[in-house]
């Protein structure tokens, strides 16, 4: 486990928020959990970015800018 897991769950007993390392541990990973599926669109497990209205990138943009490097 990483220690600042460990240190974070700690805390959380220590200031009376939970009752164990345990429960701690279990209220880190469930907040991550939801603030990962509350950020926005996932495919196949990759975060999407959010689209922005404009110009679209296209194959032939992608293809032009390897070729620069």
């Amino acid at each position: 486990m990483d220690p600042r897991v460990l240190t974070a769950a700690r805390a959380g007993v220590d200031e009376g928020l939970n009752r164990s390392v345990g429960e701690a541990i279990s209220a880190l990973a469930l907040a991550g959990l939801a603030r990962q599926s509350s950020t926005g669109a996932v495919d196949h497990g990759l975060a999407l970015l959010p689209s922005r209205s404009g110009r679209a990138i296209t194959d032939e943009m992608v293809a032009e800018a390897l070729l620069d490097d």
